[in-house]
């Protein structure tokens, strides 16, 4: 695959991750939950969308006979706008999210996803990616992808239900919501749940042993590894236990050593393990910290752009395409004898 120099993270910062807890700056707006009656705490809406922006209308070309629809997220007793983004809507299957984007400050059952990032990565593999390559990614974008790549994606019926993160004012519907979002998911695959399961295990192993868990996985044969820099945030809320990500939201500046003294001193005033930051829009830079050792020493803190990641220099992990959040690795095989 090329290799591409795209990079949209803020200059003079590596992008670290955080853990699935969040601290001020990014808390949850109150008002936009109060008076709801559960246990349907919000609503989706489906609408045509009649001005597209360009990635999201590049990317319904990727997946014939798909129509592109906008979709909100709303409460159910205010109607208050809680997220919206675009669907590739198919007769017959789950329509794909290709935007998400939380209206409130923070990540609302599943972390933002930007169009633009899914049309560049899309076409990078389309042009670039061997026929038939075997490619591990999160369940989500796994099933994207697989409508839009001529690829193998092992990973794209796995139920990704663990990594939604259901705001705190909805716990107690916690189960109607995980109902609700199986509208988004293939039908039921047990074998890819249990290789899902493999997946976080080889993410959380240190690096050199994640690695060599990703190689059984694809049988010895090469393969290629999908991040995102919000996959930290997203495994961490699958396995708090194993993975504390947070995150935090800090103004955007022209000045880079101005934003880049902000985070390093938090960071070192918090006690975190590493950090990465990326641009969430043109008004804000969104944080992600590792709270402790372990993390930063997984296959996952080594292989995301965060300070402390030794970027291009994990065995049999070679980076051949980064743009934005996207970090894609070609995963050597094992050679025989």
């Amino acid at each position: 695959m090329a290799r591409l120099s795209a990079i949209r993270t803020v200059p003079g910062l590596v992008a670290g991750i955080g853990a699935a807890m969040l601290i001020a700056g990014g808390l949850l707006t109150a008002y936009a939950f109060q008076g709801e009656k559960l246990p349907t705490p919000y609503i989706y809406e489906l609408a045509e969308t009649p001005k597209p922006d360009d990635a999201s209308a590049a990317l319904v070309e990727l997946v014939p006979g798909a129509k592109l629809k906008s979709v909100s997220l709303k409460t159910a007793a205010t109607g208050k706008l809680l997220v919206s983004g675009n669907v590739l809507a198919r007769e017959g299957k789950p329509d794909l999210i290709v935007g998400w984007k939380s209206e409130i400050g923070e990540p609302v059952l599943r972390s933002d996803i930007l169009p633009e990032e899914e049309q560049k990565l899309a076409l990078a593999l389309k042009k670039h990616l061997p026929a038939d390559s075997l490619v591990f990614a999160m369940p989500s974008l796994s099933t994207r992808f697989a409508a839009m790549v001529p690829a193998r994606f092992p990973l794209a019926g796995a139920d990704d239900s663990s990594t939604i993160r259901s705001p705190d004012p909805w716990l107690s519907s916690k189960q109607a919501i995980a109902e609700t979002e199986k509208r988004w998911r293939p039908a039921p695959d047990a074998k890819a749940d249990e290789l899902f399961g493999s997946f976080l295990d080889a993410l959380g192993a240190e690096d050199k042993y994640g690695i060599a868990r990703l190689q059984v996985m694809a049988d010895a044969q090469e393969s290629y590894l999908i991040l995102h820099v919000r996959d930290a945030f997203d495994i961490g809320v699958a396995q708090p236990d194993r993975f504390s990500v947070g995150l935090r939201d800090f103004p955007g500046s022209n000045d880079v050593h101005d934003v880049t003294k902000l985070v390093k001193t938090w960071v070192k005033d918090e006690g975190f393990a590493a950090y990465a930051v990326i641009p969430r829009d043109e008004n804000a830079v969104r944080a992600y910290y590792l709270a402790d050792a372990t993390g930063k020493s997984s296959l996952l803190g080594q292989l995301l752009p965060f300070n402390s990641a030794q970027i291009g220099q994990v065995p049999d992990a070679s980076l051949v395409f980064q743009d934005g959040g996207y970090w894609v690795y070609r995963i050597h095989g094992v050679r025989a004898g």
